[in-house]
């Protein structure tokens, strides 16, 4: 009886909680429905990630024991009818489980309910939707969430909650305004890389309505909860050099395909080769969206711009290659858009709508919960075609994808008029730009392996120093 009121309570939170979205008068504030809906989800982190492809998702959560993790799956609420998948468990950080389930065999356009078992721990009811049309989707793309657990150098409760709320606020205005499918996050979901920030991340109601394709920040590898936390689909498993928080990943949704990658990673040599396989092993995507986490390209910040060099020898040719579209970024906190590059020079200029376009766009947002209000000196005018400097405001961005074209609208939150949009169109195939192979670039990516063997060797003596119990081998190889 117990349990059965808790899901009745919670599923009432949830129904207020959309609702105080859009009725600021609703007899509780939003702030007091966060707080009753935190209370009931927090600690067990339930969220959805993506799977493979439109027939799949992936589901993770919190357990305090080793067990063989469940999830319930019907088309009906009463699960009158239902199919179990189950999963598997692994130790997280802070002595709880981490359990993960792939989802299989979905159909476009049903709405599923699911709930997530784990030992005695049966979790509320949630229900998510797959897209009726597979090539016609709309996509959330945030990047540096920052929930932070951390304030003033200690752990703070308040500080956790508070920028765990904001992320929700935005996240739920975004929902109700655009019914995007996924959400994009480009590095940085939490600021010191601990489980508390992801569970405050996995809090949110939506994340378990819609998944969230997460990329790996400079801040997510301050700690080793983001490997436990995340379940993806296809990752790389071969490679050289451990990218020790997580992997490279790749997933589709339609004919889109989108390469996740750690740009905190320097070892080319290993992207290069999961990009081929990705790419090879999906010959009908007609797009293709890479998702890093470093601002490669604005300048924003001059005293990052050694490094920014690195990185662009290393990311610019791979995406020269593979005619990647699309690049969506994070890291600076300042919103640009770059025109059409191609080796590393600009071959058209940023418009609202860049037809057929020859060359790769990226693009970095700002961030949710630490946006800049300052005007840095530097600004790469050779590259950007448009820079935006908010006052204190998060931004989140909308991708709307069909079979000829990605727009992509940006929004300050509590703002629903766009206050910049671009479209990407294509009617016919990039032309077949054959590149002898550089010995350059080869150079380059070989380097960049050698430093990040050298640079995994230092992340793994701070990370002994700061009392995580990690193996050298395991993370430096």
């Amino acid at each position: 009886m117990k349990k059965n009121f808790k899901r009745i309570l919670s599923a009432f939170i949830a129904a207020v909680i959309m609702l105080t979205a859009t009725i600021p008068s609703f007899a509780l504030s939003r702030e007091e429905i966060w707080e009753m809906y935190w209370n009931e989800e927090y600690e067990n982190g339930v969220i959805l990630f993506p799977g493979s492809d439109n027939s799949e998702m992936n589901v993770s959560w919190y357990y305090t024991n080793e067990t063989t993790p469940s999830v319930v799956l019907s088309d009906s609420a009463a699960f009158s009818e239902f199919d179990t998948f189950t999963g598997t468990c692994v130790a997280a950080p802070d002595g709880d489980y981490a359990n993960k389930v792939t989802i299989t065999g979905l159909e476009a356009g049903e709405t599923y309910y699911y709930k997530c078992i784990s030992g005695d721990f049966v979790s509320n009811i949630y229900s998510f939707s797959t897209d009726s049309d597979e090539n016609t989707f709309s996509a959330l793309y945030m990047t540096d969430i920052h929930v932070s657990h951390i304030k003033d150098e200690v752990l703070d409760d308040g500080e956790l909650k508070r920028t765990a709320g904001i992320f929700n606020n935005t996240l739920n205005e975004a929902y109700l305004m655009h019914s995007p499918s996924i959400l994009l996050s480009t590095g940085d979901q939490a600021s010191d890389g601990l489980e508390s920030e992801y569970k405050g991340l996995a809090s949110s109601l939506l994340l378990k309505k819609i998944p969230v394709a997460t990329t790996i920040g400079n801040h997510d590898r301050k700690g080793v909860a983001y490997k436990t936390f995340t379940n993806m689909p296809n990752e790389q498993d071969d490679a050289f050099v451990s990218s020790y928080v997580g992997e490279n990943y790749w997933f589709t949704k339609g004919d889109v395909l989108f390469l996740v990658m750690d740009s905190n990673n320097a070892s080319g040599i290993d992207h290069k080769r999961f990009i081929k396989e990705a790419v090879d092993e999906n010959p009908d995507a007609k797009w293709k969206v890479m998702m890093a986490h470093h601002d490669l390209y604005s300048g924003r910040i001059p005293h990052r711009e050694s490094e920014n060099a690195l990185l662009r020898m290393i990311w610019g040719p791979l995406a020269d290659e593979f005619d990647i579209d699309l690049v969506l970024l994070g890291h600076s906190h300042y919103y640009t858009v770059t025109n059409v590059l191609y080796n590393g020079k600009t071959v058209q200029p940023y418009s609202a709508n860049m037809v057929n376009p020859e060359g790769t766009v990226y693009m970095v947002s700002g961030s949710i919960t630490r946006p800049r209000d300052d005007d840095e000196i530097g600004l790469n005018d050779e590259w950007i075609g448009y820079a935006n400097v908010p006052d204190q405001q998060a931004i989140y961005n909308v991708l709307d994808f069909t079979e000829d074209s990605i727009t992509v609208s940006s929004y300050y939150f509590g703002n629903d008029n766009a206050f910049n949009s671009y479209t990407i169109t294509k009617t016919e195939e990039k032309e077949d730009s054959f590149k002898i192979p550089s010995i350059f670039d080869g150079f380059v990516r070989f380097v960049g392996t050698i430093y990040a063997w050298f640079n995994n060797i230092g992340v793994y003596n701070d990370l002994k120093e700061d009392g995580f119990e990690v193996d050298f081998f395991e993370m430096v190889f």
